[in-house]
């Protein structure tokens, strides 16, 4: 599963600022005019400075629309609405201060911060948001006259306004944990989806790739048989002739398309995967000499399994697990110069882990990365399908484990099998 992280995706980011831009044209003008409308009666702030700071409103949403080319949108819009907090607690010091019941929409920056940028800055937020309303009642003292009988006089609607403010910290910071815990909820469930779409595709593509292999056999299997019997014929013929090259070549013909029709088996039958088959013990040792049966001679002296690893026992699905372990070979052999090594490795513990290392030219990170993908390859044209670490990558994941490659240009490549003991 991928990791799962608080903090949005930049493209995440991007959405939630083109929709906070949209929307602040009508909601920021909307707050400051019900702040003004619903500040105290007579005297009230001059017209001009009302109609300034309303105005002002406008400035950071054009100021966004021409700093978008920044790389940080996430500071970007941090700033936009620290100064739209700042822009409310103007309004309110200017009509009512801490008295104005709008000064609830403190509220909704906290929310917004979580929503949009993360439970992080959900908890900034709040700090920012309880700071600014908080210098409203250091910097201004609770109204008295008009209105405060109705709260017992001024001193009981100080009492009253501080009450509201701890009540606001408090909505405030449950706020944010609830909205971070839904956050959470929904990304974990993102990546649960991402995941399942990731394993179907995976699965449609080996589906498409055995419907490709069962025909290929099919189609493969009459002219292979006519050329098994003509190098059969050919070989008889060769018997009575003074040179035995004839008879050689006969046999050499005979044993490669014995080859050829042991790929196209494997390649119609699971090609790798362990549905169906039951996991049995088995040495490791055994296991790598299945593998030797399917390769030359000169590629058989190539391939080295370490002393401490003959008697490991590995308990998986025997025939997946052979040809799993023969197609990375194989690439090892092919990824290397004529004459260099091939290593097996293997460990018991608490997982299973195989190592197959080879000193060929090795990937770059671009291709490490599409390693996996099936049907990828840096071989010549006709040279493979590129299936070999898909299909172990499949074989991995179906019995619990992974498939790693470490692998840096011109130092080789190590593929390691870990499997659940």
């Amino acid at each position: 599963m991928p990791d799962i992280v608080d903090t949005p995706t930049s493209q995440a980011l991007t959405a939630g600022m083109d929709r906070w831009l949209r929307l602040r044209w009508c909601l920021a003008p909307g707050q400051i005019i019900a702040v003004l409308l619903a500040g105290p009666l007579p005297p009230r702030p001059p017209a001009w400075l009302l109609a300034a700071l309303l105005g002002v409103t406008f400035l950071p949403g054009l100021a966004a629309r021409v700093w978008r080319r920044v790389e940080n949108e996430r500071a970007l819009l941090a700033t936009l609405i620290l100064v739209d907090v700042a822009l409310l607690t103007v309004a309110l010091a200017l009509c009512g201060g801490a008295s104005n019941p709008f000064s609830v929409l403190y509220l909704a920056y906290v929310i917004l911060g979580c929503v949009l940028l993360g439970p992080r800055h959900g908890w900034i937020s709040t700090v920012v948001a309880s700071g600014f309303y908080a210098a409203l009642f250091l910097l201004l003292p609770a109204p008295s006259g008009h209105g405060a009988h109705m709260h017992g006089g001024g001193s009981e609607l100080g009492r009253h306004l501080w009450s509201m403010y701890f009540a606001f910290v408090a909505v405030a910071i449950l706020a944010v944990l609830f909205v971070a815990s839904v956050i959470r909820t929904l990304r974990v469930r993102e990546a649960d989806l991402a995941e399942a779409k990731a394993r179907a595709e995976r699965n449609e593509r080996l589906a498409s790739v055995m419907v490709l292999a069962a025909g290929t056999a099919h189609e493969m299997g009459t002219p292979l048989a006519t050329i098994a019997i003509t190098a059969k014929e050919m070989e008889r013929a060769a018997a009575d002739w003074r040179d035995p090259q004839w008879r050689e070549d006969a046999q050499l013909i005979r044993r490669e398309v014995e080859r050829c029709r042991r790929l196209l088996d494997d390649l119609r039958g699971q090609a790798g995967t362990v549905e169906g088959e039951t996991p049995v013990a088995s040495p490791i040792g055994e296991v790598v000499a299945k593998v030797a049966q399917t390769l030359s001679e000169a590629e058989r002296r190539r391939v080295t399994l370490t002393p401490a690893s003959a008697a490991v026992e590995v308990f998986l699905p025997r025939a997946a697990f052979v040809q799993v372990l023969g197609n990375l070979v194989r690439n090892a052999l092919e990824a290397s110069s004529p004459d260099a090594p091939v290593l097996i490795d293997a460990s018991a513990g608490a997982a299973t882990v195989v190592r197959v290392t080879d000193r060929g030219h090795g990937m770059d990170a671009g291709t490490v990365a599409r390693a996996r993908e099936p049907f990828f390859t840096t071989k010549p044209p006709g040279a493979g399908l590129g299936l070999g670490l898909f299909l172990a990558d499949r074989f991995a994941r179906d019995l619990g484990g992974t498939l790693l490659i470490d692998s840096k240009p011109g130092a080789g490549t190590e593929i390691r099998l870990e499997l659940p003991s």
